[in-house]
């Protein structure tokens, strides 16, 4: 079973940081918790110390930072004197590059279609609303049974192809997502 992230509906705070190397960090800042950096919950304390350098406080020692050079999203960053860089994306910014760059076949997989033929009762979710795999986006009647159709990945809604009282075929597209998984 893959990882599920919680995102509990803000972009605003999750980050997509690429190293040099092509090491990918998921960043998640919550305004009342710690940072969760790839699905783990960081023990970190930033403390600004004076322009553009900071320290920090991770699993019992103390680290130095400095902002050495910022120029849209390309961050070049020493910590203990080691200099990383990191191309940082919001989460937007990361999915709309990754379809520019990516092939039709691949949002493809991402999307809902209609598994059975039926009515859209209810749409839980909006465009934009960021979504966990398994989250139900939609209720399906077929049958006189309600069917909730879920996500089948970590994304963005893109697009709802459909709205309530909608007939749809089976295999009709019923929305549209873009994984941040990839």
């Amino acid at each position: 079973m893959g990882t599920t992230y919680k995102y509990n509906r803000d972009a605003s705070r999750l980050f997509i940081a690429l190293r040099e190397n092509g090491k990918r960090y998921k960043i998640y800042i919550p305004k009342e918790t710690k940072p969760v950096i790839d699905n783990q919950e960081q023990d970190i304390d930033f403390v600004e110390q004076e322009d553009f350098h900071y320290g920090f406080d991770w699993k019992g020692k103390h680290f130095h930072c400095e902002l050495v050079s910022h120029d849209q999203n390309k961050v070049v960053v020493k910590v203990n004197g080691v200099e990383y860089r990191f191309s940082i994306d919001s989460l937007f910014s990361y999915i709309r590059r990754g379809m520019i760059n990516s092939d039709s076949n691949k949002l493809n997989e991402n999307n809902i279609i209609a598994p059975i033929p039926g009515k859209i009762t209810e749409i839980f979710l909006a465009e934009g609303d960021l979504v966990n795999k398994g989250e139900s986006i939609l209720s399906l009647e077929a049958m006189k049974m309600q069917n909730e159709i879920a996500a089948t990945c970590n994304g963005v809604i893109r697009k709802i192809k459909v709205q309530p009282g909608q007939s749809v075929m089976k295999d009709e597209l019923l929305v549209e997502i873009s994984s941040i998984d990839e």
